[in-house]
């Protein structure tokens, strides 16, 4: 599974939206969270709505990121379509709100 991470902010709050390409199941994937959550339940996770498998489909996240405010950069959307097109297995980064991602 690749994990593509955003680091940015809604309202004063910490969030990070975790996308990426999970190669078991075939599938993209979306969860966004506050950091300093102590709920279990994320802000929005597709594993928890009928939309769960989700191949191909990256516009439909960035739609479902809007209502919050958030734009998912260009540069982490080309990873995660990168990643799908190459079925990667392993692969994690981190995005700032401009784009620019570290790799861990």
């Amino acid at each position: 599974m690749t994990q593509r991470t955003l680091k940015t902010a809604i309202g004063n709050r910490d969030v990070t939206v975790q996308m990426g390409w999970d190669r078991p199941l075939q599938y993209l994937y979306m969860v966004i969270d506050y950091v300093d959550s102590e709920d279990d339940e994320p802000l929005y996770s597709n594993l928890s709505v009928d939309e769960a498998g989700l191949r191909g489909k990256l516009a439909y996240f960035t739609k479902k990121t809007r209502p919050f405010g958030i734009e998912v950069p260009s540069t982490m959307l080309a990873r995660i379509q990168s990643d799908e097109a190459l079925n990667l297995a392993n692969g994690t980064s981190t995005f700032d709100t401009a784009g620019v991602d570290t790799q861990e």
